[in-house]
Order: structure tokens, then sequence, then C-alpha cells
């Protein structure tokens, strides 16, 4: 059997014991050389847990051809550089935002468009660039052809730089923008929602969609829901921090109530009221929308269908049921009445017969 040297971590984890063929004069005499040293009270062969030490012992082994066997030990790693200017900058602009209370979404894009616009002036800092300098890079990535969304995270997060972290004036940057286009929310049918909830069995999944249609819920409401949130005394659901950090309540229908009953005794949540495999950690967005995807194809439902759909189909049959454009808004946590006014091209218990029905056809 060919020869080996193992080290093994000590208990106080400061050392490492080390392991050999002790017959083997040659790899004995070789690693005594290299600084392995015999302790008598441990009882064997001692080297310290450090790259200094080790690397002498790793040289004598591969001079002798011998296998060494090295546990992965913090310690032995190789430290990493130290920051670049660009780095520090970068991390000190993710805690502002973190200090600010933002989202952990607008962290990731604020991050991510900023990290762009850091790369692309590489080796130049943002402070040594003047306002030209900014209008001629946001200028060349919207001839790139970004997105409008895309454009304005990105001003967004430039002048979250220059203003919130550097502390400098406002400053507006005027750049050619496409015209918005004018989309219409995607909304389901009220036959396809039922069939939609009727084909979702599992218990947990039926509650989710049931929350996002009955309630109007986004996503990541859904999601960040605890049992404490249900207040069946007064028949309410809090939703807290919702999208603007702007908290609601809404009216809970009996029939869910029971619902979310049945979902917690079944599942016993430990934090949120849905969680996923891991207890205590909610359940994943991606998971969720695959939940609705697989939902709409069980019924025959070809299109795309997303979560939000349902809370876009929440307010429009409101809309056609003759509920209050304002009492809409309200239930959706809308800031702006132009924001929920969109339902208005949508909704049909407004629209006029065609002419065509009256030709008799």
């Amino acid at each position: 059997m060919k020869a080996a040297v193992s080290l093994h971590l000590t208990d106080d984890r400061a050392g490492f014991r080390v392991f050999f063929p002790y017959s083997d004069a040659a790899v004995r005499a070789a690693l005594l050389a290299a600084g392995v040293r015999y302790e008598a009270a441990a009882r064997g062969y001692l080297l310290p847990a450090t790259p200094e030490a080790v690397a002498p012992v790793r040289a004598a082994c591969q001079q002798l051809g011998v296998p060494l066997h090295v546990p992965l030990v913090p310690a032995l790693a190789t430290a990493p550089p130290p920051p670049t200017p660009h780095e520090l900058l970068l991390g000190r602009y993710c805690q502002f935002i973190v200090l600010k209370r933002y989202s952990s979404q607008t962290l990731k894009s604020y991050r991510g468009a900023f990290l762009q616009f850091l790369t692309h002036h590489a080796p130049c800092l943002p402070l040594e660039l003047d306002k030209q300098a900014v209008l001629d890079y946001l200028a060349g990535r919207v001839a790139a052809g970004i997105s409008e969304a895309y454009q304005n995270t990105l001003i967004n997060a430039i002048k979250f730089y220059y203003e919130q972290v550097e502390g400098q004036p406002r400053q507006y940057y005027e750049v050619p923008r496409p015209k918005r286009p004018q989309t219409n929310p995607k909304v389901l049918a009220k036959e396809e929602v039922r069939e939609l909830l009727h084909g979702t069995d599992n218990l947990k999944h039926r509650a989710m969609l049931m929350l996002a249609y009955g309630l109007g819920l986004r996503l990541g409401e859904v999601l960040a829901l605890t049992p404490a949130d249900i207040d069946s005394k007064r028949m309410a659901l809090y939703v807290r921090g919702g999208k603007g950090k702007k908290d609601r309540d809404l009216p809970l229908p009996d029939s869910l109530l029971q619902l979310l009953r049945a979902q917690f005794r079944q599942f016993r949540p430990v934090t949120f009221l849905f969680e996923g495999q891991r207890p205590g950690e909610p359940y994943g967005e991606r998971s969720l929308q695959l939940v609705v995807k697989q939902a709409a194809e069980r019924i025959g439902i070809r299109r795309p269908i997303t979560l939000h759909m349902l809370r876009h189909s929440y307010a429009t049959h409101l809309l056609e049921m003759g509920t209050s454009i304002r009492i809409i808004q309200d239930l959706l946590g809308h800031s702006s009445i132009k924001t929920t006014e969109i339902y208005t091209h949508v909704a049909q218990h407004a629209r006029p017969a065609s002419p065509l029905d009256s030709l008799g056809l």
C-alpha cells in the first residue's frame, strides 16, 4: 500500500494531527525537517494549522511523491485581495438602500443598474464624471434598445447615488423616451376563475389562488401573510407593508376564512400562513406562479396565466358588478385613482350593444 500523509484538525482547531507510515524513515525524516513535531502529551505528531506551516510539508510530500490529504480549513484559504474603490462604493451604495428601508426587490434592481453604470465608466469613479457624461451614458443605453421600465430604473438608481448617497442637489436627466404603450390588464372571465379554483385540489394552493382573486392580493402580499393577519372577529384580513409600504384592511369572506382554517390545520405553518418545504420559510414566488400555470393547463387555458391576472380579474369583476371605482382603489391599495381607472377599459358593464345585433342577420 502506497504511503500517504493525512492532516486532521485538533479539537481546538488550532493545529493538525499528522498521520503517516512511521516505519517509512524517508517520509518521517522529511516531515520532521518540514516542521512536524512529536508531542508526548498529545501522543502524536502535530503541525500548526496555518498556510505557512503546511507549505513546507506540501513541498516535501511532492518531492517524495507521497499524497497529502489536507482538510478544508478557512485558515488555510488564500486571503482575498483588498476590495477595489468601486467595490467599496457599491457596498456603501447598497448600505444606504438598506438603511432607507427600501424593498429587497428595489435593492436588487438598483444594485444591478448602478453596477452597470460603475463598470461602464471604470476606472473613473462617479464623482469624477460631469452631468454630460451621465447623459451620454443614458442616451447610449436608450439607443441600445433598453425598455422604458429599465430606463426609469437606471435613472432612479443613478439619481439615488448622487442625491442620497453623496447628498448632491436633485438632478433631472432629460433623455429621449419612447412613448409608453397603453396596454390593458389581462383578465379572466368569471367562468374561467371558477374552473381554475375548482380544478385545484391541493388545499394550500387553492387557498393562495382564492386570496389572490377573492381579495385582489399581489403575489408578495399572499406570501407575506401570517396567521396573525387574520381577524376572525372582525372578518378582516390585514395586509401589512404592501406596495409603497402601505397597510390596508380587507373584508374576509366567510368561505375563505373556513378554507384558511382548514389549510392551517393541515399544514401547521410556523411563521407564515403559507410555507414551503422548510418550516418557517415562506412559499416560493416561482413555485406559486407554477401553481397558477399548472392550474390553468388542467382546465385547458392555453394563453399565459399569472397570479397577478387574478388581481386584475378581481378589480374588473367588481367594476362590472357596479362597485365604485373609489372603493376599488382603496381595496387594491392604489395611491392614485388613475392607476385604478385602467380597469374601465376592460370592464364590460357599460359597453353598448353592437349595431350588428340590430340587423337581424
